[in-house]
Order: structure tokens, then C-alpha cells, then sequence
């Protein structure tokens, strides 16, 4: 009876000890991204629902990509004129990889902002940056937000004009994403 308790004890232990390390990584396929460009009298934004990546909260790494091709500003010539400034077909994601600078506890169940430190890359250029993020745990996992603002000149870009009216510098981005338990 002693073996047979210590024995279902220590089962119990080995599967609550999987189910834990299983449910520090959280990932999407399609996370939605955007990011929003001004210029005088006007601007627009682009968008795209295939946000992929993970966060890992053990190891505190966390790593996205966007195809540069499923970002969408509802003008397809505008949208080559972006893929050919991207260079789309020798650099064919925008990337973040990077770690998780703030601590995140999976225990509280309100939103909290972690700081996160990393490389973002953008047609083919890398830099590195500091950013928040917004992670709240919900029903289905971990709802992450997040938004900064980069300047596209730091990236080796081209500011894209219209009739001799350049886009701002500026660029705001947003992410908003359901982040399931893998």
C-alpha cells in the first residue's frame, strides 16, 4: 500500500512538473501587426493578421516575424512600392528577437507591462531597441499588446513621397495577439 501511494505521488509530481514547463511558452501563427504612417494632409496604415512567434517565460526569450508580404495598406501600389523599398524578396520578414527584461507572473491575473529588449530588423537591417509590453492572462492563455514608434531613416530607408511630399520619419507600430500554451 506505501509503494503503491508513493508510487502514484511521485506520477502525479511528474506530470504537474511536464504541465508546468509546457505552459511557459506561449506562441500565435496569427498574431495582427500594424503600423501607422503620417505625412502632410494625410496618412495611412498597414496591416497584416500573421503575426507569428513565442514568448518563452522560463527562459525569458521572445522572438516575431511578419512576412512583409501579408502587410496590407489598401492600395496595391502603394504596397509594391513598400515590398520593393523592403526589398521583400532578399529580406522576406520583419523580426523581433529578443528577451524579456521585466520579471511576468503567470499567478496574477491582471495585465502587466514587461520591459523587452531586443533586435528588431527591418528590410535587412537590424537594431536593437527597448520596448514594453502588455501581457494579461485570459482564459485561452496570454493576451500580449504592445506599441512604439521607430524611425524608418535608422533602418537604411528611404522615406517614400507622394508627388514630392515625404512620409514622416515616424512610424507607429502596434501588435495585438492571443498567445496560446504550446
Amino acid at each position: 500500500m506505501y509503494k503503491s501511494l508513493v508510487f502514484y505521488l511521485l506520477i502525479t509530481l511528474l506530470f504537474t512538473g511536464i504541465h508546468y514547463s509546457v505552459a511557459q511558452v506561449y506562441g500565435t501563427e496569427n498574431g495582427y501587426a500594424s503600423f501607422k504612417a503620417t505625412m502632410p494632409l494625410n496618412s495611412y496604415t498597414g496591416v497584416t493578421d500573421q503575426l507569428n512567434g513565442n514568448i518563452d517565460l522560463r527562459t525569458k526569450k521572445i522572438a516575431f516575424k511578419v512576412p512583409v508580404k501579408s502587410i496590407k495598406t489598401g492600395k496595391e501600389k502603394r504596397n509594391e512600392h513598400m515590398y520593393e523599398l523592403l526589398v521583400a524578396e532578399k529580406n522576406p520578414n520583419v523580426i523581433f528577437k529578443g528577451k524579456l527584461i521585466g520579471d511576468f507572473d503567470l499567478d496574477k491575473k491582471a495585465e502587466q507591462t514587461v520591459e523587452v529588449k531586443g533586435d528588431f530588423t527591418l528590410g535587412g537591417t537590424s537594431r536593437s531597441v527597448t520596448i514594453n509590453i502588455n501581457l494579461r492572462p485570459v482564459e485561452k492563455g496570454l493576451q500580449m499588446t504592445a506599441s512604439w514608434s521607430l524611425l524608418i531613416s535608422d533602418y537604411d530607408l528611404e522615406r517614400p513621397s507622394l508627388l514630392f511630399v515625404k512620409v514622416d520619419d515616424r512610424h507607429d507600430l502596434r501588435v495585438d495577439a492571443l498567445l496560446k500554451e504550446k
